[in-house]
């Protein structure tokens, strides 16, 4: 593996930062007060916050969709900071929130692109109002902007725009029989399910959003769901975004607990189905309409020191006039090897997405990642979840309580020869579809965060992809990432 130069200095620049990040926050740390429980927001319902299907938690009770966020709890406990559950008279309140990111990138052959260096700087501001009338009733509005520092006229919308209705929706609920029902109706986010198949795109500046309903039952065993939703298409200038019907995700999905652990609930079984309709999927060398129903299930918690995180999924459906069948298997597990001093983790993740008969006539068996999360594989986003294999074990360690480290290096191969090697967001790499071997390349993954606050995060990454035999044989090299990330919830 060989990195250009400006790679290298990079790396080494990075990896400094991060040993610094290791070490100078415990004299810190240990001489701040911690934060109490009490001022942190806790969603109310009887099933476990955790695995309630609300997107991804961001640490310290904060979600990446802050409307996931209830902080009337902790207004009463008297312990609320400002703006948050600020009375209104009876039983309403108004909490406010705000996320600013700063973000730099940098690309050493970009896309594989031999000689495409460049960086970038990048920002998000998010102002969110969560209106409670009381316990039943809610309105949630959210307005974003998102800016690009260079390459700005050829930017997408969602990296720059200057304003955006991220998100305004009405959830209605109600306690029955031991039961929380509820509905959501209108723009909102939706990451519910394995982040293999669905999230919010964290990624670029602005987050995807849908438009539709949103159904929830959940019980203290086990909760269901229901929604029919339609893509947000948003465009670069102020609240310019419109809905696109043609692109559409519908489905059930569920949770039920399978064990518990000494503390409560740590084992779920997660049975889901997503039909998916996306107008502009691209397969081989056509694009056109893709209609696919993925289903299957996610086991995932914790037993002992090991945690784990699998899923299988099936695909069927039509591209255009060609059938569908596709599977996907995601494994995911680590082993804490001790908990005191730097509490190493042993971490590995399997992946295995079916491919092959991109191009032609007859069943297409490549697998879609419908919306999977952008940094799954690596922020760099150098391989998706298509024709491939991929066996990547790790290890992290966390020197102080607020700090962590991760490296990784993982295989790639592709399963068919018939079928490309597919690049971030589904894009096949240029040429692969035409050459043989099944080597990808091998891809290093190093990650450090620091938790400086409740609301202060700061994060350090690389990543590096090493052409392997169909890389090479395309005429690409490999190509190099590196990112720094802060990011301030309120």
């Amino acid at each position: 593996m060989r990195l250009t130069s400006a790679a290298a200095r990079r790396c080494e620049i990075g990896m400094a930062v991060l040993g610094v990040l290791g070490l100078a926050p415990r004299v810190a740390s240990q001489s701040s007060a911690p934060v109490a429980q009490e001022s942190r927001p806790t969603p109310t319902g009887p099933y476990p916050p955790n695995a309630a299907g609300w997107g991804p938690g961001a640490g310290h009770g904060r979600f990446f969709s802050r409307w996931a966020e209830d902080w009337t709890g902790v207004r009463t406990s008297g312990t609320a900071p400002p703006l948050k559950a600020m009375p209104l008279g009876g039983e309403a309140s108004l909490t406010l929130s705000t996320e600013a990111r700063l973000r730099y990138n940098a690309y050493d052959n970009a896309q594989l692109r031999r000689g495409d260096d460049y960086e970038e700087g990048l920002f998000r501001g998010i102002l969110g109002a969560d209106l409670r009338f009381d316990s039943h009733f809610r309105v949630y509005g959210e307005i974003g902007t998102g800016q690009l520092e260079s390459r700005r006229s050829a930017a997408p919308a969602n990296l720059q725009n200057d304003a955006s209705l991220q998100q305004l929706f009405v959830d209605a609920r109600a306690q029955v029989a031991g039961f929380l029902l509820g509905a959501m109706v209108g723009r909102q986010e939706f990451a519910d399910g394995p982040r293999q198949l669905v999230s919010l795109g964290d990624g670029p500046n602005i987050h995807r959003t849908w438009n539709g309903v949103r159904l929830y039952a959940h019980g203290e065993r086990f909760r269901v769901g229901a929604f029919d939703l339609r893509a947000t298409r948003l465009g670069r200038r102020v609240f310019d975004e419109e809905i696109d019907s043609s692109e559409r995700l519908q489905g059930l999905n569920g949770s039920l607990i399978v064990s518990a652990g000494p503390t409560g609930p740590n084992t779920y079984l997660d049975p889901f189905w997503f039909h998916g309709e996306d107008p502009d999927f691209r397969a081989g060398g056509s694009t056109g309409l893709d209609t696919r129903d993925t289903y299957g299930a996610r086991l995932w918690g914790r037993r002992g020191n090991t945690t784990f995180d699998w899923t299988v999924a099936r695909q069927r459906g039509a591209h255009g006039d060609r059938h569908v069948d596709a599977w996907g298997v995601f494994a995911v597990q680590s082993l804490a090897l001790s908990d005191r001093g730097w509490m190493p983790r042993l971490t590995a993740h399997i992946d295995v997405a079916s491919g092959g008969a991109a191009s032609g006539t007859g069943t297409l068996r490549g697998f879609n990642q419908l919306y999977s999360s952008s940094n799954y594989l690596g922020e760099g986003r150098f391989l998706s979840l298509s024709n491939l294999l991929l066996i990547a074990p790790g290890v992290s360690v966390s020197p102080t309580e607020t700090t962590n480290l991760a490296v990784e290096y993982g295989w790639a191969r592709r399963l068919s020869e018939d079928d490309a090697a597919y690049a971030g967001g589904m894009r096949a790499y240029p040429g692969t579809h035409g050459v043989a071997g099944h080597e990808i390349g091998g891809l290093l993954r190093v990650t450090g965060s620091w938790s400086a606050t409740d609301s202060l995060d700061v994060t350090l990454g690389f990543d590096h992809l090493g052409a392997g035999d169909v890389l090479n044989r395309a005429g690409l090299g490999s190509g190099s990432y590196f990112f720094s990330r802060m990011t301030l919830r309120y």
